[in-house]
């Protein structure tokens, strides 16, 4: 039986030049041409269930029924770290019983069906969530209600309504050539559906200009066992709690997200990129904190994701350039800023800062897709990467900033592993802004430390009056640390059809 490929994408290997790869060397005692992992996994020999398979294929269809063990597992597993360590380290999760695709007239009967044999569903867009959203809860039968089939798209003046299966490129691809976009661009746009950003209440790379997916939305139509929500499709309405509401956010409890009308704009004229080199990090915060005009993009690395950058850029004319300006200014610890907009009035050079022209951000754009396959460079060379995300108010930003990254180093000394962590800021509001910290490991007992950073950074982020996730939703794996009145209020819709979380 063939593996099962465990790590993001369609696509393997990511180029590192020599400098990073030495790096990641030095920090993790490895030798980069030896690989320890292929990225699969073995699916379990657990056969289908036959008399569940039978009467599923008599509602949607013998073609789009799945029982084999491969697809059981692909639809059982998300991309978080935890579950890709497990699964590295031989641990196969339970599995859903069955894997069915729908089309738009099979899914109330269907969940007819799974509602009368007391079963629960997983809804599964693209399979890229990172909070353990697809985790399969034991004793009772589960199916994965894949969205792959719900792809109707009727492109209108400045809208469109749209499949909730559409995967982001393809998606984009299409309206593009109607000269539209959705303006949202998450890192993972390959793999992830519209169903998805909505579910989960994302946030694309663009969202500074565009908005987040809950500001492109329009009107969304949920099925659920006992009947349908469908909003009416209109510029804006007051009545009342609507189904784009219900769903923005859901995870896959309230019901299966069907299709969505969503706001499109034309297509930009032109883009324009800048790059810059400010002092630190703490300038760089400064400077988007007083902004006026916040540029499409506005990406801000800290001084360790700004070195490795630079490590990672070919040997050139203009990177020794960069280097020297660095040395001569008595920057210590330099931060890169990139800035994308399709007003070239937007970007504006911060003060004191070192100008890297164009070239940087334009890289950044080309790659941003491909950024996840360092990760899995890591995973196969016997490292854990993770990333964990939330936003602050400009007032918090630098303590927060501070305390999480001191709190990993504080850990790495107490629990003796190996590792690195780094941070960036983008997704910039006037009050505020999203802060990522990506961090790797190498250790003993990497299960343990993964948890044990990633439970007291969420703790850390809540005592720091942030989120425990600003665009990823919470999943399984952050609820305990969801308030308990806002899971009291979740409770209330919750369809007993589907699984707390999907």
């Amino acid at each position: 039986m063939p593996g099962v490929r465990v790590l993001y994408g369609s696509r393997d290997g990511y180029e590192l030049q020599a400098s990073a790869i030495n790096e990641i060397e030095s920090i993790f005692g490895i030798k980069w041409p030896e690989k320890t992992w292929d990225g699969l996994a073995n699916p379990p020999e657990v056969p289908g269930n036959m008399d569940l398979g039978k009467k599923l294929s008599e509602i949607v269809g013998s073609n789009n029924v799945f029982l084999d063990a491969s697809t059981r597992l692909k639809h059982s597993l998300g991309m978080s770290s935890p579950e890709i360590l497990d699964i590295r380290n031989g641990k196969i999760p339970a599995i859903v019983d069955a894997v069915v695709a729908p089309d738009y007239e099979n899914i109330i009967p269907l969940l007819a069906f799974l509602k009368a044999g007391k079963m629960h569903a997983i809804i599964y867009g693209g399979g890229t969530s990172v909070n353990g959203s697809l985790q399969s809860q034991k004793g009772r039968a589960t199916v994965s209600i894949s969205t792959e089939r719900l792809r109707k798209i009727q492109i209108s003046e400045n809208y469109a309504v749209i499949g909730s299966g559409w995967k982001g490129l393809e998606l984009e691809d299409k309206l593009n050539s109607s000269g539209y976009t959705m303006g949202h661009f998450p890192e993972s746009m390959e793999g992830s559906t519209l169903g998805g950003w909505i579910a989960t209440k994302a946030a694309g790379q663009e969202s500074n200009y565009y908005g987040s997916i809950e500001d492109r939305l329009l009107a969304v139509t949920i099925i659920r066992s006992d009947g349908d929500l469908a909003d009416t499709i209109s510029p804006r309405e007051s009545a009342g709690l609507m189904a784009k509401d219900i769903a923005t956010g859901s995870e896959g409890k309230f019901g299966i997200i069907t299709e969505a009308a969503v706001k499109l704009d034309r297509l930009p004229q032109k883009r324009y990129y800048r790059s810059f080199i400010v002092e630190n990090f703490e300038t760089g915060i400064g400077f988007l904190k007083n902004i006026k005009a916040i540029p499409a993009i506005s990406r801000l690395s800290d001084a360790v994701e700004t070195e490795f950058s630079l490590k990672n850029s070919r040997d050139s004319l203009g990177l020794k350039y960069v280097r020297k300006a660095i040395n001569m200014k008595k920057f210590g610890s330099p931060a890169i800023l990139i800035m994308i907009d399709n007003d070239q009035n937007r970007i504006t050079k911060p003060p004191g800062s070192i100008s890297m022209g164009s070239s940087p951000a334009k890289i950044w754009e080309r790659d941003r897709y491909q950024r996840p396959n360092l990760g899995n460079e890591l995973w196969k060379h016997g490292i854990v990467p993770d990333t964990l995300e939330t936003s602050a108010r400009w007032e918090n930003m630098d303590e927060l900033y501070h305390s999480t990254i001191s709190l990993f180093k504080t850990l790495q000394t107490d629990r003796k592993f190996r590792g690195f962590i780094m941070s960036h800021i983008s997704h910039v509001y006037p009050q505020g802004a999203c802060i990522y910290f990506t961090f790797a490991i190498k250790s003993n007992k990497e299960p343990d430390d993964l948890i044990a950073i990633r439970d007291a950074m969420l703790g850390n982020f809540i005592r720091m009056g942030s989120p425990v996730t600003h665009h990823h939703g919470p999943g399984n794996l952050m609820r305990k640390f969801v308030d308990g009145n806002r899971l009291q209020m979740q409770a209330l819709l919750t369809d007993p059809v589907f699984s707390e979380v999907g």
